[in-house]
């Protein structure tokens, strides 16, 4: 058996690796892929990990320095690597000769010189290329750096393992876009210019590609939400937990149609559907952003909009645990808007009140009109609320902040008696009913007044009138704390564990900008006594060893959660060990402020 100094020293091996990112409401960081609002068009700029930057696409002529250049410059590239065209329409490599005049860019990947039509936007694309300009390889690997990849699936008709569909029908060119998978850790998406899937009398080139590729996070929609593509199977096979369109506000294709929208995201099989601009009607089903930055670590993205608004995902590899009972609360309720119609203005948010993240993929949320399940695995992390709304572009809801789009006609509230209900399978997480003389409605939010207490406590609905006015005027507080939340938000402790982690997560929503201390040691009692209490933590050789490594320490963030990793070697010296994590949060006196129960746990 090893002993006690042993042990010390083994884990003060293991945390100095401790990395203070986790699964935390900052952003993550490596690879960042950039889908930009070029109007009708793509243009798409990707970072890797190592800083270089690479871009595929970049929107029609004008385009690359209106958007592309000053885009790339606030990335701040430690080098230039790849442009990639896609194929040969002028929205796509319009303004790639810009590009490639101002930039050392190193290579130009393109399908070639068959069946080129030679317009003007491609022979400048040429001249701008010159030296630098090959064809891609089907099937071949390109490094981006820092361990991303890209990997062409298909061009000219050819798919990656062998396949080949002739192009040579209706939207030829299209056809023979070049398509390319992007890889960071288990972070995968797919970028097919304007590939075609049989819609329209054009080849069905998805089909193979799709199956060449396989299952992706994010899909960047073919030819921009066209009735060409984005074909039933391929949609079963990418299998995406979010899919964002790159499209002109008002342009004359009918982009996105309602066609594909619908297919994406579907009650049984809800995704997250994103678009840089509204599109060319009043298709919903869908959140607008503007140009559209997604940031991962190859564990968890984000997608955050133009104006700041942001959704995490987990990629969908990582399964934390299931939602217990509890853990999601519905937090607000917009059953009534009055300054748009309720099929563009209802909206229901959720909000963690669990001590970790959760993982939202198969929730399903519920009322007296019909049932949503999600298939975006979406992370809310504690005290994070969540906002599903029935329209996702602010120009017509109301002008509420970036949510989940629901499938249209999915959910309809009633006005006066209705069931709000959130399921993980078969066990009811939280619920909400309410009838005529409800709190709300006539343009006011009912908004949960303590989290704490969930739908059986007697007494009042535990929910108020909202008072503060958001958007175009109704009032409430849709993706932000409720104005009449009253709840008493506990310091809490949680700890998750993978092979080759454990991830320490810290809570305390109402102790902004207060110490922050995570505690380690192997037992709970007899305790530490600190400012007349005891801390459930023994004052052992863990506790003494790991007090005071980086990120176990620190100020509690506005959010007020944030989380560490502690990184564990291979093989890990230390498995199997019972171990107890307290978050302690001080004042800047040092005086006690509160502390969570002991989260006990087992190193993997």
């Amino acid at each position: 058996m090893v002993g006690g100094a042993m042990l010390a020293a083994l884990w003060s091996a293991v945390v100095l690796v401790a990395a203070p990112q986790g699964l935390g409401g900052e952003a993550p960081e490596g690879l960042t892929v950039v889908v930009a609002d070029v109007g009708q068009g793509d243009g798409i700029v990707i970072q890797a990990p190592d800083g270089v930057v690479h871009c595929i696409d970049a929107g029609p002529s004008g385009q690359g320095a209106a958007t592309i250049l000053p885009l790339i410059t606030s990335l701040q590239p430690t080098g230039y690597g790849y442009v990639v065209c896609s194929h040969y329409h002028s929205d796509h490599l319009g303004g790639l000769d810009t590009v490639l005049n101002a930039l050392p860019f190193q290579v130009a990947l393109d399908r070639g010189n068959v069946s080129v039509g030679g317009t003007s936007s491609f022979n400048s694309y040429v001249a701008a290329a010159g030296a630098r300009r090959q064809s891609v390889a089907v099937g071949g690997v390109y490094a981006l750096g820092g361990g991303a990849t890209m990997t062409c699936i298909a061009a000219n008709g050819a798919v990656a393992g062998g396949g080949f569909v002739n192009p040579a029908q209706a939207q030829e060119e299209n056809a023979r876009s070049v398509v390319m998978r992007i890889d960071y850790g288990d972070f995968s998406m797919w970028l097919g210019g304007d590939l075609t899937g049989g819609g329209n009398g054009t080849a069905n080139v998805e089909g193979p590609a799709a199956l060449a590729c396989g299952d992706v996070d994010v899909y960047k929609l073919n030819h921009h939400g066209s009735n060409t593509s984005t074909n039933t199977t391929f949609v079963q096979v990418l299998d995406p937990e979010l899919a964002v369109v790159s499209c002109g506000q008002g342009n004359p294709y009918g982009h996105p149609t309602t066609t594909v929208v619908n297919r994406l995201n579907q009650a049984l099989a809800a995704r997250a559907l994103m678009s840089t601009t509204v599109g060319s009607a009043n298709t919903v089903g869908f959140g607008v952003t503007g140009s559209l930055r997604i940031d991962t670590d190859g564990q968890r993205y984000r997608a955050t909009a133009a104006n700041g608004d942001f959704l995490d995902f987990f990629c969908d590899e990582v399964a934390p645990a299931p939602i217990a009972p509890g853990d999601l609360r519905v937090s607000e309720l917009q059953r009534n808007p009055s300054v748009v119609p309720d099929s563009n203005g209802e909206y229901i948010e959720v909000v963690n009140v669990g001590p970790t993240p959760v993982a939202l993929d198969g929730l399903q949320l519920s009322d007296n009109s019909g049932t949503v399940t999600l298939a975006s695995n979406y992370q809310l992390i504690p005290g994070r609320a969540m906002l599903f709304q029935r329209d996702g572009a602010p120009s017509r809801n109301g002008g509420q902040p970036l949510g989940a789009a629901l499938p249209f006609g999915a959910i309809a509230l009633s006005n006066t008696t209705d069931s709000v209900t959130l399921r993980s399978g078969s066990v009811v997480v939280d619920s909400v009913a309410y009838s005529a003389g409800f709190p709300g409605g006539n343009g006011v939010a009912a908004e949960r007044v303590d989290l704490e207490r969930g739908p059986g406590v007697p007494g009042a609905w535990n929910f108020a009138n909202a008072v503060a006015p958001y958007g175009s005027g109704d009032r409430g507080t849709p993706g932000a704390r409720n104005s009449a939340d009253a709840t008493d938000y506990p310091i809490d402790m949680g700890v998750t564990t993978r092979a080759d982690r454990i991830t320490l997560h810290a809570t305390a929503l109402d102790e902004a900008l207060q110490f922050s201390l995570i505690g380690l040691s192997y037992g709970s009692t007899p305790g530490i006594l600190y400012g007349g209490a005891v801390l459930p933590l023994n004052s052992d050789s863990l506790f003494q060893s790991t007090f005071g490594f980086d990120g176990l320490i620190a100020l509690v963030p506005l959010s007020g959660y944030r989380s560490t990793d502690i990184i564990l070697p291979n093989p890990n010296p230390v498995a199997g060990l019972q171990m107890v994590a307290v978050h302690i949060v001080l004042d800047f006196q040092l005086s006690l402020r509160g502390a969570s129960g002991p989260a006990v746990f087992f190193t993997p």
